[in-house]
């Protein structure tokens, strides 16, 4: 959770952005409760964030579902480069690990006071997103 919101505190601005995502929209069947599992959220990126330029755009997906999931950029976004910040569990615990990664680089304090550095993975504009699970 610790670095998490630590991204989340350095990359989210505070407006919130209007976002369309096309084929989640699924019908009911009978007897079945559907729940969205892909989380998707987008926000102004912080403007006190001096590696963005204003007018940036920070995405937050998040993929509960238990395969991963490929996302298209459409409109504006397409002819965008993306800077992805992967977290995941690092180690064999898988979820119950104490450990997390950043784009597959292991996350540790520096020393008692030095927080390491965050660097993102520039992706080509136009690439699919691969969100694993």
């Amino acid at each position: 959770d610790y670095w998490l919101s630590l991204l989340y505190k350095r990359l989210i601005g505070p407006k919130v952005l209007a976002i369309h995502v096309a084929g989640l929209q699924r019908k009911p069947r009978p007897g079945r409760v559907i729940r969205d599992k892909l989380r998707i959220y987008a926000h102004c990126t912080s403007y006190h964030n001096h590696n963005y330029v204003r007018g940036s755009i920070t995405l937050y997906i998040i993929n509960l579902h238990r395969s991963r999931k490929k996302i298209k950029l459409a409109g504006t976004l397409r002819d965008k480069i993306v800077h992805q910040y992967l977290l995941q569990p690092y180690g064999k615990d898988g979820l119950h690990s104490k450990s997390v990664q950043l784009n597959g680089q292991p996350l540790a304090m520096v020393d008692d006071v030095t927080l390491p550095e965050l660097k993102p993975r520039p992706l080509r504009a136009g690439r699919t997103l691969v969100i694993p699970p």
